[in-house]
């Protein structure tokens, strides 16, 4: 899913095999409420156990020999899968991206460091767009460029800005070539002194703004204006047609359609637990030990930072084109025993239906019907493109 903002999710879950019968399924209540459909998940649903067997099917970055895989990464950004099964891999150190076979071969590379047509600032995430084309977002150049399959460059927009809001943060794209945004600001509409809002946004293919799909409550702050630890925050997603947004202190993740009006509501009855003191001296001791050293004002301010009274219930989120959703189980990465990463899947419908555990320090990036692909970074920090095969029993 490290928390990137972005994630940013091109994933093509296909959850056809999970029959109307399948036990996972049965306690799921799904209602249609006014052309919205919502799916209450009780406390004990779980879905079926599913896997991804060791070792992975392919590893790009292992920098053995010359063979396929051998390519050694600076530090990766994003991978997705193409649709003819090539892997593209952006490289934010390199700022560029490379193109393998399915057996890890490179094909080819494009784009690089600059401010010209096709080049880079700070490349972040990739997508594949209708028509076979490649999108790269740019958030420091303020861009995103597109090319064709074969990495010739076509043209460029900016990634336009709410008058008074934060930088940009892009979420992902919609099946139809829009691309969500959000974006930090003030709210006109209730006193934001002690919890951020977010701005959700559309913009067309040529970097126009659509619509405010909504605002949304972020974190609550503590009196030195910074999130709480251990805060709640807001998740964003867009797989298909649906953007989905989920406060992470509660379990009610909602799908928008471009226009903002709701389509799903998915609900499981998963209550928060508690903060306890020890968590929260393992956590500022933690935050001290990564600021030894420094000093200031910016530091002191962190020093002061306060605690959430429980954890939020979920994590981050990712979606598919066909409208099915994946939830991170919460976990902290300053406690450690936060344990590999475990997520849920919800059916199209809302239904519960699937749940995985990921391999510790492994990012997932691009989700197909029988693969899931992202990255590894170890211990000393060396980062491998990694696709496993996603079985699901």
């Amino acid at each position: 899913m490290t928390r990137r903002v972005l994630p940013f999710a091109t994933a093509s879950i296909l959850l056809s095999g999970c029959a109307p019968g399948d036990s996972s399924s049965q306690t799921a209540v799904v209602r249609d409420s006014a052309g919205v459909l919502i799916a209450e998940n009780p406390a004990d649903a779980s879905g079926e156990q599913w896997t991804l067997p060791s070792p992975p099917v392919l590893e790009i970055g292992r920098g053995e020999g010359d063979g396929p895989g051998s390519d050694l990464f600076g530090a990766i950004a994003h991978a997705i899968r193409l649709s003819n099964g090539h892997i593209a891999v952006a490289d934010r150190h390199a700022q560029e991206i490379r193109v393998f076979d399915d057996a890890g071969d490179h094909v080819f590379t494009f784009g690089r460091p600059g401010e010209g047509p096709g080049e880079f600032t700070t490349l972040w995430s990739i997508a594949e767009l209708a028509g076979d084309t490649i999108a790269a977002i740019d958030p420091l150049g303020g861009r995103v460029s597109l090319f064709n399959s074969a990495g010739v460059f076509g043209r460029s927009f900016p990634i336009p800005r709410l008058p008074g809001a934060s930088a940009p943060n892009v979420i992902g794209w919609l099946a139809d070539g829009t691309l969500l945004i959000s974006a930090l600001t003030r709210s006109p509409s209730r006193d934001t002194r002690d919890q951020s809002t977010h701005f959700l946004y559309a913009v067309d293919p040529h970097g126009e703004i659509l619509g405010t799909l909504g605002e949304y409550p972020g974190s609550p702050l503590g009196s030195n204006g910074l999130a709480l630890g251990f805060a709640s925050r807001a998740e964003f997603a867009a797989g298909g047609s649906l953007a989905w947004v989920g406060q992470s202190g509660r379990f009610e993740v909602v799908a928008h359609d471009r226009t903002g009006a709701v389509r799903r509501i998915v609900r499981l009855d998963r209550e928060p637990r508690a903060v306890t003191q020890p968590e929260i001296d393992e956590a500022q001791a933690a935050v001290e030990r990564s600021l030894q050293g420094a000093s200031g004002p910016a530091v002191e301010r962190i020093l002061a930072t306060e605690y959430a009274s429980h954890h939020p219930v979920h994590g981050a989120l990712l979606a598919d084109k066909a409208g099915n959703l994946w939830v991170n189980r919460y976990r902290h990465h300053l406690l450690e025993d936060a344990g590999p990463p475990e997520w849920d899947v919800f059916d199209a419908e809302g239904r519960l239906v699937g749940y995985l555990a990921t391999p510790s320090d492994f990012e997932i990036t691009d989700i197909g019907a029988d693969f899931v692909l992202g990255f590894h970074t170890d211990e000393l920090g060396v980062q491998t493109v990694r696709m496993y095969r996603l079985v699901r029993e």
